[in-house]
């Protein structure tokens, strides 16, 4: 009777292992009895981090996010590798005897030093790195689809300044509260102006191509409640190209010419992709460089169609 006592005591639960995996990757393994082995898929699983900032602050290419995702999925996989190993090693453990370090108290330090230091590295990633940001509207439309989420490359413009072509995540020149993503098509010394609905850098008229229908299949949308029409272009402007969306009634709300302006230093212009439904600089002119929060690099979530997702162009 004392033994099965004893034994029913030390039985190592399955739904406390996985919970405690949950919480902290390996701290599973240390419930099970296995120190070592909780301690190195730990390490394996916040590696991630400090290698991410380190690429962070060596480069600024936009090759980097497919290898921040595919580092953060790595991650992900060592969780799940975790968690079911210590499902497995608790309902193999039987009677287990207790070791020095099986007590709330050692795990609870545990969780407070390495999900601290995982949490100052989260941060700073947030901060200097990566920041994702929901896209609630049309304005770029057909590149960016209401509600995609998106990563912008806050790192992007520590060496070089921002180009014509860039997609930017900005601070809304109304609302320091809101940020805007628009397409820079202009840049300082440019000038630009826009003319029967063509859109003209230093006085050259940007070339458009027409693209079929079935470039926006499967990304359709409505706006208020009505479906979006429109034609879809390639417009190309000095060695960049991107889409461009021109929307038909009763969504051309922002049809007209722009006068001649010279973009000023230290500023950008920029439009929204979806050029007759877009707040842009035709609004609020020129934006200063030091508003620009990040380069949209990346579609993570995409809100339609995983096709959307990967590499923003």
């Amino acid at each position: 009777m004392d033994e099965q006592v004893v034994q029913n005591r030390y039985k190592r639960r399955i739904w406390a292992a996985v919970l405690m995996s949950l919480i902290m990757p390996g701290l599973g393994q240390v419930y099970c009895g296995r120190l070592k082995r909780g301690l190195v898929l730990n390490f394996l699983n916040i590696l991630p981090l400090p290698i991410i900032i380190v690429l962070f602050s060596l480069s600024n290419s936009p090759a980097l996010m497919q290898i921040v995702i595919a580092l953060i999925l790595a991650g992900g996989m060592v969780q799940l590798t975790a968690i079911i190993d210590s499902a497995f090693l608790a309902k193999c453990a039987g009677g287990y005897q207790l070791k020095d370090y099986n007590s709330p108290v050692v795990y609870a330090l545990l969780v407070l030093v390495v999900t601290g230091g995982s949490i100052g590295s989260a941060l700073y990633i947030r901060d200097q790195g990566l920041e994702a940001f929901r896209v609630p509207t049309a304005s770029c439309y057909p590149t960016i689809v209401p509600n995609d989420r998106i990563l912008a490359n806050k790192n992007a413009y520590n060496r070089t300044d921002p180009k014509r072509g860039d997609l930017v995540v900005h601070i809304c020149p109304f609302n320091r509260h809101w940020n805007y993503i628009k397409r820079i098509v202009a840049v300082a010394g440019d000038t630009v102006e826009i003319k029967d609905g063509r859109l003209y850098v230093n006085s050259q008229k940007l070339v458009r191509r027409k693209l079929p229908e079935s470039t926006l299949e499967n990304i359709r949308i409505t706006v208020e409640e009505k479906p979006l029409e429109g034609e879809v272009f390639e417009e190309t402007n000095g060695n960049v190209k991107y889409n461009i969306f021109l929307a038909e009634p009763p969504h051309d709300k922002t049809t007209g010419d722009f006068e001649k302006l010279t973009v000023p230093e230290h500023h950008c212009f920029v439009l929204g992709d979806n050029r007759n439904l877009s707040r842009d600089s035709r609004d609020f002119g020129p934006i200063p460089l030091a508003t620009i929060r990040g380069r949209a690099d990346h579609i993570y979530w995409p809100a339609m169609n995983w096709s959307h997702f990967g590499k923003i162009e």
